[in-house]
């Protein structure tokens, strides 16, 4: 053991050189002790310089386009996972800013690097985790106070030094530094998870999934009780997973495995970004003024196929925020609708639950200066807003703000007049950021508070609060609302809330087909259609009475995927899937046309009052779905334009009994019944039926 030691104090002083050389951090291990806790004075250079001094090489974005966009991240996807931005990722998810970052992939970039608000760009991972810690000012990743970051950077500065090391020798010296480190303490700075913990699980190779871990643990000597259990305390953490998650899945194409594998993804879908398993959170929000149509239900199967997949957990919330429109027979119906797709929530919620906290946070906005009160007439403000031009109330004090706001609350006609809208960015180029209504009166008694509002927040203002509220970690949006995804993050950010990741998928559209609710009311109002159920409806009660196969329509929404590309789909392909998957398990009958029909005379076949059977499977291709009885006789009834060019002497197959050759034609036909006689040889293969008093008559509708 004190060969090791003395190995690892010799690698620790020669790679203390090395980063020296290189314009790197002084390790602590010069301070005069073993490898063991840093030395906070001997802290320096990557914390003062842009950390692009320790990489002689930038990558190929920046020497192609001369700089990266701000908070642009780039990764090659061909580097090891060690050789990603893991320590920056996790910095972003602890710090709630991960939703600020553009992670793309590049396979021509050398190293990692990320664009700077200022200009310029940053390279390596500590350099860009250091950025993005003060940049969200967390002072738990990085202390306020000098003493307690120039600690944190000794941690990391040491933690840059082992990175030279071999991987046997980095694990020894990480050993023994915890060892001594975390005797009496859980985390190496303070009583939090810092930038110095995750500089240091870096070195051990960032070993959040369960194959790594494994490995890692593998190299530590027997007695590193501290060590392991540090590891396996860190790679529980869930910022850090989805950390892992992101670097893994920076081309969509593989996944990190944390704990046990997860069922391939369906063809045609894509990974959810920084998804972990167990902890994937989706929600599907219908507005409860109509059944739903084909289009929901598209948004409702991936939202459950995500939960399932990621064994997470999917949420039905009505978002009822406009009492003129909503009705709790439409909540009923989609309760039970949602049930014939087979989808059960796993828990059922209403904006309504939630207007108190919603009001509270539009307190907050106005105080905080980023919202204010309006009274400028409707069409007059739209106007406004489509010439840039700032509303004459735009710079109210919030006092004069809140004013109104309680007096547009109170439902006085007054009030009425007034709304309440965000404070973001008049000039913008996306119009949804021109200051936007959040808050309204409507004196409609609401179906489930009653009279306790008077007004309500606009969908805008309530989803991203209550997905925040709720845990929502993907929120799955149409494309349709892409320029609302800035407004949404707005909202979250300036509230100081927890942030979901925003997942768009393209709205699904069939050609010559009414999917507007207003519309499809209509037509029920008018009579013009037998109810929401009718069969030619493309509501979801419309469609499965008319013959839709759940599975087929969950296998056909699948197969689309959750990509943004738009489609106009045809009707025909849609009931043709259906066919394919009615067809596996349909059970095999016959029937024939009343009026357009030939008799056929068996000269040899069972008489009526014989009751002849014969026995045939239900399905020809599968015999676990048993067998039925078939009615014989001496007269079958055939299809006209099947027969209409049958000759004389001709064998024909009656199907499920067996061959018959014609010995008449013209009018009615006879033939003979061929006990044994060639399939393969008959051109013509006939649906028939006993003609019997007892056949079933059946209507067919289309």
């Amino acid at each position: 053991m004190n060969a090791q030691k003395k190995a690892a104090k010799k690698a620790a002083k020669k790679a203390q050189k090395q980063v020296l050389k290189t314009g790197g951090a002084p390790s602590p291990a010069t301070s005069g002790h073993a490898i063991g806790p840093p030395n906070a004075e001997t802290t320096g250079a990557l914390a003062k310089g842009p950390g692009t001094s320790t990489v002689p090489n930038l990558p190929s974005a920046l020497s192609q386009k001369g700089s990266l966009l701000p908070l642009q991240v780039v990764i090659n996807p061909n580097l090891p996972l060690a050789e990603r931005p893991v320590v920056a990722m996790a910095v972003a998810v602890l710090s709630n800013t991960v939703n600020d970052l553009d992670i793309t992939s590049d396979h021509r970039s050398r190293h990692t690097a990320m664009g700077m608000e200022e200009g310029g760009a940053v390279t390596g991972d500590f350099a860009m985790a250091r950025y993005l810690s003060r940049r969200s000012g967390d002072g738990m990743l990085l202390p306020s106070s000098p003493s307690g970051q120039a600690l944190v950077d000794a941690w990391v500065d040491y933690a840059q030094s082992l990175t030279l090391l071999e991987t046997s020798q980095k694990m020894i010296a990480l050993s023994m530094t915890l060892h001594h480190a975390l005797a009496t303490s859980t985390y190496l700075v303070g009583h939090a998870l810092s930038l110095a913990d995750l500089a240091l699980f870096a070195v051990a190779g960032f070993p959040t999934q369960a194959k790594d871990l494994a490995a890692a643990k593998s190299q530590l000597p027997d007695h590193a009780v501290a060590a392991s259990r540090w590891l396996s305390m860190m790679a529980s953490h869930p910022a850090l997973q989805e950390a892992t998650q992101l670097c893994v899945g920076v081309t969509n194409s593989f996944e990190a495995v944390f704990d046990g594998e997860m069922e391939p993804l369906v063809s045609g879908m894509n990974a959810l970004e920084g998804a972990v398993a167990g902890r994937v959170v989706t929600r599907f929000p219908p507005e409860p003024s109509g059944y739903l149509h084909i289009g929901h239900s598209k948004a409702a199967l991936l939202n459950d196929y995500y939960a399932r997949r990621y064994k997470g957990r999917v949420l039905l919330r009505f978002d009822d925020t406009n009492p003129s429109k909503e009705k709790a027979e439409f909540e009923e119906s989609i309760l039970v609708d949602l049930g014939k797709l087979e989808i059960t929530p796993d828990s059922v919620s209403y904006t309504s639950d939630y207007f108190k906290p919603i009001t509270e946070y539009a307190k907050i906005l106005i105080g905080e200066g980023l919202a204010y009160m309006d009274n400028t007439p409707q069409e007059e403000m739209k106007t406004e807003r489509a010439e840039r031009q700032e509303s004459k109330h735009r710079n109210q004090t919030p006092e004069e703000a809140l004013k109104y706001f309680q007096e547009m609350s109170s439902g006085s006609e007054e009030g009425g007049a007034w709304c309440l809208r965000a404070k973001i960015d008049m000039q913008s180029d996306n119009g949804t950021m021109r200051d936007p209504v959040l808050f309204r009166q409507n004196t409609t008694p609401h179906h489930r508070s009653g009279t306790a509002y008077k007004a309500y927040p606009t969908y805008d203002l309530a989803c991203p609060i209550v997905d925040s509220i709720e845990g929502v970690t993907h929120t799955l949006r149409t494309t349709e609302y892409n320029d609302r995804d800035e407004q949404y993050q707005w909202i979250v950010k300036a509230l100081k809330m927890r942030r979901p990741r925003i997942h768009a998928f393209s709205r699904v559209n069939f050609v010559n087909t009414v999917l507007s609710k207003r519309k499809l009311t209509w037509f029920v109002e008018n009579g013009h259609v037998t109810g929401w159920d009718d069969a030619r409806f493309p509501t979801v009660r419309g469609i499965v009475r008319r013959g839709l196969s759940i599975t087929a329509l969950r296998s056909f929404m699948l197969s689309q995927g959750a990509s943004r590309r738009v489609v106009n789909m045809d009707w025909a392909n849609f009931w043709a899937e259906n066919k394919k998957e009615i067809d596996k398990t349909a059970q095999r009958f016959m029937a024939i046309d009343k009026a357009q029909h030939i008799r056929l005379v068996v000269t040899n076949g069972p008489k009526e009052a014989d009751f002849a059977f014969s026995e045939t499977s239900c399905h020809p291709k599968d015999p676990s779905l048993g067998s039925r009885a078939m009615r014989l006789c001496d007269e079958v009834l055939l299809e006209s334009v099947d027969v209409k060019d049958i000759q004389l002497g001709e064998d024909i197959v009656l199907l499920r009994w067996g061959v018959v050759k014609i010995s008449k034609i013209g009018g009615d036909l006879e033939g003979k019944f061929i006990p044994n006689g060639d399939f393969k040889a008959a051109k013509k293969k006939l649906s028939w039926i006993a003609n019997v008093s007892t056949s079933t008559p059946v209507v067919l509708y289309e």
